[in-house]
């Protein structure tokens, strides 16, 4: 045998004993699953792009300020769409500007936003989003605020988080001023966007934060626990009945209820740690056994 077969032969054995390594560890299946999302994205079809942006605008408004990982995904995966279709419409424009506050480019989502406006007049989400946004992040004056949150009511005055999201503006006023006109109208745009939605946690919860605020202890723990009827493994209104149950002097309940907090979302321990409000219990043996060294008896996937 000359020299040349031999050498494709050996070639031969190894490109053989290459592709059967490959079967055996199979190392793209590592990568399969993300590449098949970003071709499925890519190739996406009219139908598919409609349904996707209709379910970023359905997930955005039960969650507005974008707190769950669905919303993140699903607002991510329909700005990728947007992108590669280069779409301009006033659905479009207004997931990327949701995005883009994520991303804090704060300027080019308000940039998005008055154009949806200057265009769509009555697409109410953007009044609510220059309003509520720019005052959570300080870009726009407090009363510029107030003034586009009037603007979201008059476009749509059937829609409770815009009373809630008013009343919160309201409040901060209150705390800033100690005008109690101020407290007036965060009590009744408050109460307001809970008749319109008695199902709305953030707005039962937000509400009963304002009354604790003014010293209404009782009715702001009726709230609390109102919005735990309706999300029961939501952990923020069982942490913020320990705080109220610590300005009470109640040792006993405060530490109960930041348990029931901890048990949901075991991050509260950093909060809990530098909470004023907690100060009553923080030399007690559990909650320095909670702060520093706590497990969880709910699995953490809520």
């Amino acid at each position: 045998m000359n020299k040349g077969v031999r050498v494709l032969i050996i070639i031969t054995i190894l490109v053989l004993l290459f592709f059967l390594l490959i079967l055996h560890f199979n190392p793209f299946s590592i990568l399969k699953r993300p590449f098949q999302r970003i071709y499925h994205i890519f190739s996406v079809s009219e139908e598919e792009y409609s349904t996707l942006l209709q379910n970023a605008l359905t997930a955005l408004d039960d969650d507005p300020l974008v707190y769950y990982d669905y919303t993140k995904k699903i607002v991510r995966e329909a700005c990728v769409a947007i992108e590669k279709k280069r779409d301009t419409s006033v659905e479009a424009l207004f997931i990327s500007s949701v995005q883009l506050v994520r991303e804090q480019e704060y300027a080019k989502s308000f940039d998005q936003l008055y154009e949806i406006i200057a265009t769509s007049p009555n697409w109410c989400e953007a009044y609510c989003y220059i309003g509520y946004i720019g005052f959570k992040y300080d870009i726009i004056p407090i009363d510029k605020s107030v003034e586009y949150l009037k603007k979201s009511i008059e476009c749509n005055p059937k829609k409770a988080r815009y009373y809630s999201f008013l009343a919160t503006v309201y409040r901060h006023k209150y705390k800033n001023t100690q005008d109690s006109q101020y407290m007036l109208l965060a009590e009744e745009n408050f109460e307001f966007a809970l008749k319109l939605d008695p199902e709305d946690l953030n707005a039962y919860n937000n509400y009963a934060n304002f009354l604790v605020e003014i010293g209404e202890y009782e009715k702001a723990e009726e709230n609390y626990k109102k919005a735990i009827s309706i999300y029961p493994e939501h952990g923020k209104p069982y942490y913020n009945l320990a705080c109220v149950k610590a300005l009470q002097g109640d040792k006993q309940s405060a530490l109960k209820y930041l348990r029931e907090a901890l048990d949901r979302n075991i991050d509260f321990r950093y909060d809990a740690k530098n909470d004023p409000d907690l100060e009553i219990i923080k030399d007690t043996p559990e909650f320095l056994e909670w702060i520093y060294n706590y497990r969880s008896a709910i699995p953490q996937n809520n």
